[in-house]
Protein backbone atom coordinates (compact mmCIF):
# COMPACT_ATOMS: atom_id res chain seq x y z
CA UNK A 1 0.00 0.00 0.00
CA UNK A 2 1.38 3.55 -0.69
CA UNK A 3 2.61 6.06 2.10
CA UNK A 4 -0.07 8.32 3.65
CA UNK A 5 0.74 11.48 4.20
CA UNK A 6 -0.10 13.43 7.02
CA UNK A 7 -2.88 15.76 5.38
CA UNK A 8 -4.37 12.56 3.50
CA UNK A 9 -7.27 10.79 4.55
CA UNK A 10 -6.74 6.89 4.43
CA UNK A 11 -8.52 5.68 1.78
CA UNK A 12 -9.34 8.68 -0.23
CA UNK A 13 -7.96 9.62 -3.98
CA UNK A 14 -4.54 10.89 -3.94
CA UNK A 15 -4.23 14.96 -5.42
CA UNK A 16 -2.11 15.24 -8.20
CA UNK A 17 0.77 17.89 -7.77
CA UNK A 18 0.45 20.63 -9.29
CA UNK A 19 3.66 19.96 -11.44
CA UNK A 20 1.93 16.67 -12.61
CA UNK A 21 -0.97 19.00 -13.70
CA UNK A 22 0.86 21.18 -16.16
CA UNK A 23 0.79 24.29 -13.71
CA UNK A 24 3.70 26.84 -13.22
CA UNK A 25 5.78 26.02 -10.53
CA UNK A 26 4.63 28.94 -7.65
CA UNK A 27 2.27 32.27 -8.14
CA UNK A 28 -0.21 33.79 -10.71
CA UNK A 29 -0.29 33.23 -14.13
CA UNK A 30 0.81 37.21 -14.29
CA UNK A 31 3.82 36.97 -12.77
CA UNK A 32 4.59 33.50 -14.98
CA UNK A 33 5.41 36.36 -17.57
CA UNK A 34 6.83 38.53 -15.32
CA UNK A 35 9.59 35.73 -14.45
CA UNK A 36 10.12 34.94 -18.00
CA UNK A 37 10.45 38.82 -18.74
CA UNK A 38 13.07 38.80 -16.08
CA UNK A 39 14.44 35.91 -17.02
CA UNK A 40 14.76 36.95 -20.51
CA UNK A 41 16.41 40.91 -19.62
CA UNK A 42 19.01 38.65 -17.37
CA UNK A 43 19.67 36.16 -20.69
CA UNK A 44 20.13 39.41 -22.67
CA UNK A 45 22.49 40.90 -19.86
CA UNK A 46 24.93 38.27 -19.65
CA UNK A 47 25.12 37.66 -23.48
CA UNK A 48 25.99 41.31 -24.09
CA UNK A 49 28.12 41.22 -21.43
CA UNK A 50 30.12 38.29 -22.32
CA UNK A 51 30.12 40.48 -25.75
CA UNK A 52 31.77 43.33 -24.33
CA UNK A 53 34.27 41.08 -22.32
CA UNK A 54 35.30 39.13 -26.22
CA UNK A 55 35.35 42.28 -28.29
CA UNK A 56 37.87 43.87 -24.88
CA UNK A 57 39.85 40.42 -25.28
CA UNK A 58 40.18 40.90 -28.80
CA UNK A 59 40.71 44.91 -28.90
CA UNK A 60 43.75 44.43 -26.52
CA UNK A 61 45.64 42.12 -28.37
CA UNK A 62 45.97 43.92 -31.19
CA UNK A 63 49.16 45.33 -32.31
CA UNK A 64 49.70 48.65 -31.89
CA UNK A 65 52.15 51.22 -34.12
CA UNK A 66 54.81 52.18 -32.19
CA UNK A 67 54.25 55.72 -31.08
CA UNK A 68 56.66 58.46 -31.94
CA UNK A 69 59.05 60.62 -29.35
CA UNK A 70 59.21 63.83 -29.05
CA UNK A 71 63.04 64.48 -30.00
CA UNK A 72 64.62 65.41 -26.97
CA UNK A 73 65.39 69.32 -26.32
CA UNK A 74 69.09 70.64 -25.07
CA UNK A 75 68.59 72.23 -21.64
CA UNK A 76 71.09 75.67 -21.94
Amino acid sequence: MADVDADEIPGTQRKKHRHDLGHEDHGPKLAAKTTRGIQTLLGLWIVLTLALVVYALVDASRPRPPVPQPAPTEVR
